[in-house]
């Protein structure tokens, strides 16, 4: 049974204290420059493993990322250097949603990168955006809102019926950028028309789909012609999971899929979470992929040999390869975030670079990954590949905070805008860059866990603590 700890409230001292604590290599940044911070987490060497699953998984990875590269307009080279850089510079940016690059939280978690990117001379930049996400998050915020000079921007012109039950992977419509001002209506502003301009016209099957090719627009006018940058979202991931379907040997195939008994195992481990003082970070809120129905997602649940949904939609697809590959090339499902992670980092061996629930939830994805292996005797060497991984998590998003509205700041200052960022951010400490930290000190699971690690209940010698 679960017990309840009081919470007092968190303050951003004892966030950044949490964060040393249960991430020591972090301490030695506390008062450094963030450019040597930015710097540390882009540097992760090639990983050479003898151990065969991982090496198909990077290999899958590889040969994806150059067909998504590809399908985006980049040249056969430029594909090339993505899947070169991939494997010999393993990290990728987790952290921000699908937003356009000029939001808020994305835009200061990209110029992060950025600054990391440029520390090491690298010519890739790749970034996951979770595109499971409704049009409206809260608020005003969300993918379907921008604030340009001061006003709330509705991005796609939709009405609230339009956005709150759907997810913008959805291809229930169709989308464009129609940027209607809902707080002065009227001529538009010198900004918005000049967003407008740096907007791809026509209409696109999702509004993810707008969005990844809209921010390879923004990428080339305001951030570096000099690097390319690729951007992901779910409806790629699942392109990703289907080529592990179609591969005889993939360990996603036969030890996840074909093994429902390890696939049962590993949602043992996550539930067994819940009775701990790590409850409420990671849950199978659905099994390995959500259901998606004309944009609306809902969880499924693995029940013997079918994955089904328990409410009004009546969707039932057989656990095997060859049902969940079709599913997934229909769109009839996709996968979560837990699988998300297997396939683009728990299995190739790919840092992966998130905010302040990443920071928690992702080693505990690796402890139950872990902990389900070893009640097998699946693949020894992908569990010991495991072990040997090397800040395999870090936390890259949010470390930039400022309350200055990205996209007029950059217009403001032109071609100068990004290295007058990235300089005046670089020489801050991560304590006066970070802001007030607002998405730890506010957020409710963080105030637990900070009392139960002052109770002495969590600790980085925790059991369900896989970092060192």
């Amino acid at each position: 049974m679960e017990t309840s700890i009081d919470t007092e409230p968190v303050s951003k001292s004892d966030v950044l204290a949490l964060i040393f604590e249960l991430f020591p290599w972090m301490r030695q940044f506390e008062r450094a420059p963030l450019r040597d911070y930015a710097k540390a987490v882009f540097s992760v060497d090639s990983n050479q493993s003898e151990c065969a699953a991982r090496n198909q998984a990077m290999s899958l990875l590889r040969s994806w990322l150059g067909t998504v590269a590809q399908r985006r307009g980049f040249s056969a080279g430029a594909a090339s250097r993505f899947q070169r850089e991939i494997e010999a510079a393993p990290v990728l940016q987790t952290g921000p949603h699908l937003h356009l690059l000029i939001e808020p939280d994305a835009f200061y978690s990209h110029l992060f990168s950025l600054m990391g990117l440029r520390a090491h001379g690298r010519t890739c930049y790749i970034s996951y955006g979770c595109s499971t996400v409704k049009f409206v998050e809260r608020g005003r915020k969300g993918p379907a809102w921008l604030e340009i000079d001061g006003d709330a921007v509705n991005v796609f012109g939709l009405s609230r019926s339009k956005m709150i039950p759907y997810s913008i992977l959805g291809r229930n419509s169709c989308y464009s950028f129609r940027l209607q001002n809902v707080d002065r209506p009227g001529p538009e502003s010198e900004s918005s028309s000049r967003l407008r301009e740096n907007l791809p016209t026509g209409e696109f099957p999702s509004a993810a789909e707008a969005i990844k090719a809209a921010n390879l627009g923004l990428w080339k006018r305001y951030f570096d012609r000099r690097i390319d940058f690729l951007q992901l979202d779910d409806s790629d991931v699942a392109d990703l999971v289907s080529g592990h379907l179609s591969e005889d040997q993939s360990w996603l195939r036969t030890c996840l899929i074909e093994d429902r008994a390890f696939a049962m195992r590993l949602l043992v481990c996550i539930d067994q979470l819940a009775d701990t003082a790590w409850r409420g970070w990671l849950k199978n809120s659905t099994h390995f992929f959500w259901g998606c129905v004309e944009g609306r997602l809902f969880p499924l649940w693995l029940d013997g040999a079918v994955l089904r949904s328990k409410g009004e939609e009546d969707i039932r697809v057989e656990f095997s390869p060859a049902s969940l590959a079709e599913a997934l090339d229909t769109g009839q499902i996709v996968p979560n975030l837990l699988l998300m992670f297997i396939v683009t980092s728990i299995l190739p061996g790919v840092r992966v670079l998130g905010g302040s629930r990443h920071a928690i939830y992702y080693p505990l994805m690796r402890w139950a990954f872990c902990e389900a292996l070893r009640g097998t005797d699946h693949n020894p060497h992908l569990l010991d590949a495991l072990s040997k991984d090397e800040r395999p998590g870090a936390w890259g998003h949010r470390v930039i905070s400022s309350p200055r509205e990205p996209f007029s700041m950059l217009n403001a200052h032109g071609q100068e805008g990004i290295p007058t960022l990235l300089d005046q951010f670089g020489q801050k400490s991560i304590v006066d860059a970070s802001g007030p930290l607002s998405s730890f000190t506010q957020d409710p699971l963080w105030a637990e866990l900070m009392a139960a690690y002052s109770c002495g209940s969590v600790s980085r010698h925790s059991p369900q603590w896989p970092f060192p």
